[in-house]
């Protein structure tokens, strides 16, 4: 199994992940429930960038949303709709909290 070196936060929780040990990290296997998650929300964050950077090439012409495969069209959609009535989904860029 492929191991991963976890860099933990004060409060415990991972803070990140390193291919290379350090004296600061711990060697887990990347099969890890916690490393899993933690590698999901990352995904999770990933994703929402991806949508507002498609949203923004699109809003400036660079490409039309109906260029893209109707498979990523109707997910793209699908997802856009659950963030227009679900207000609680964080904004990864920090938008949202005034930090750009």
């Amino acid at each position: 199994m492929r191991q991963v070196h976890i860099v933990r936060s004060a409060d415990g929780s991972i803070a990140g992940l390193s291919a290379e040990p350090d004296s600061n990290t711990t060697a887990v296997d990347i099969d890890d429930p916690e490393v899993q998650a933690f590698l999901r929300n990352l995904d999770v964050d990933l994703v929402r960038v991806l949508e507002d950077v498609i949203d923004l090439l699109v809003s400036r012409g660079v490409f039309r949303f109906t260029d893209l495969p109707t498979s990523a069209q109707e997910k793209l959609l699908f997802r856009k709709n659950l963030r227009s009535q679900w207000q609680s989904v964080p904004d990864p860029l920090g938008i949202d909290e005034g930090l750009l």
